[in-house]
């Protein structure tokens, strides 16, 4: 099972390169996240220590459409989900189902923290009104330690 929740059809959207899912971004998500491969096992098994992030610092994401619809990337934003949660189930599922208990993995990139991993648990957060999220920052040299093919 995924940190996150199930595993479900927002998760369907056929496998590309790593250039040809920069290239299909919207420039919206392309200009705040970094052109890093990375990849997310490598990026867990950083040691990274543990800390308390305030929520409304990374809410901005919310506004960015980040997850897939029906095999479609970069076709929902956390917002529209958290606004009408029954027309995108699948991923209001997964954030319900979302462990708090795993602090989410962060990347401070052009100024601001940017969620790696982790943005179902956040929307929970919201949800549920907390202040804080545990979270586990890396920094770019680090996330360069997660690079790969």
């Amino acid at each position: 099972m995924a940190i996150d929740g199930v595993e479900s059809a927002d998760r369907s959207a056929p496998d590309v390169s790593f250039e040809d899912l920069v290239a299909m971004m919207p420039a919206s998500v392309r200009e705040v996240f970094p052109p890093t491969r990375w990849k997310l096992g490598r990026l867990w098994a950083l040691d990274l220590r543990v800390e308390p992030v305030e929520v409304a610092d990374l809410v901005w994401l919310f506004d960015l459409p980040l997850w897939q619809l029906h095999g479609e990337r970069f076709k929902v934003t956390p917002n529209q989900v958290a606004v009408t949660p029954m027309n995108y189930r699948d991923h209001y599922q997964r954030v319900m189902d979302a462990d708090l208990d795993f602090p989410i993995h962060l990347v401070a990139y052009r100024g601001r923290l940017v969620v790696l991993d982790g943005v179902h648990r956040l929307l929970k957060a919201h949800f549920l009104r907390r202040r804080w999220i545990e979270a586990k920052i890396a920094t770019a040299a680090q996330l360069q330690e997660c690079v790969g093919p």
